[in-house]
């Protein structure tokens, strides 16, 4: 990282360690990398940011294919590399199709051919662009997936914008694969 300096695990408090080794368990890396390695240096954020994440990996009632739409379209607006990096291919092994990731790599609408990643985009690249939603919008978003739907759309798109913010600050390069520029 550019603008911290990495920490081994022996460097870590024992609080922090113990975020470590969670935060290795639940991610296929061999290292801290990306957002946590900044986080893990204010503990109490980091763990709570850990628990949004592992909710929207594993709990969420819009299904993990949405979750990925959702991330892509927030880290694409922010340019965010490393979480791009990261999330493509989670995209596809989630059931979102190449052409609609390299739409959103090109930021241009994509062709959607399923209505619910539709009516997400349509709710996050508003929430984006005008920082709210529309009543149409809003509406349109509760009849297909529920207030709790609507709120998991809401908050996911706050927390990658605030991870994004983290990664972009902080100077976190991405993983390797495809650039995102």
């Amino acid at each position: 990282m550019a603008r911290i300096d990495d920490m081994s695990r022996d460097q870590l408090s024992p609080r922090q360690q113990q975020l470590h080794d969670a935060f290795l368990k639940s991610r296929p890396r061999a290292t801290l990398t990306g957002p946590f390695a900044v986080l893990i240096h204010t503990p109490d954020i980091a763990e709570a940011a850990d628990r949004l994440v592992n909710y929207y990996r594993g709990n969420s009632k819009l299904g993990r294919r949405l979750i990925e739409l959702i991330i892509l379209l927030v880290v694409r607006d922010a340019t965010v590399q490393y979480a791009w990096s990261v999330h493509e291919p989670h995209a596809l092994q989630h059931g979102l199709s190449q052409d609609t990731i390299d739409a959103i790599r090109a930021r241009k609408q994509p062709a959607f051919t399923r209505a619910d990643e539709r009516l997400i985009y349509d709710l996050v690249t508003e929430l984006l662009t005008t920082k709210t939603a529309s009543t149409a919008t809003f509406e349109r978003a509760k009849a297909e997936f529920g207030l709790d739907g609507v709120i998991e759309a809401v908050t996911c798109t706050g927390l990658y914008g605030m991870i994004g913010l983290v990664l972009n600050a902080f100077d976190v390069p991405p993983q390797p694969g495809k650039p995102l520029t």
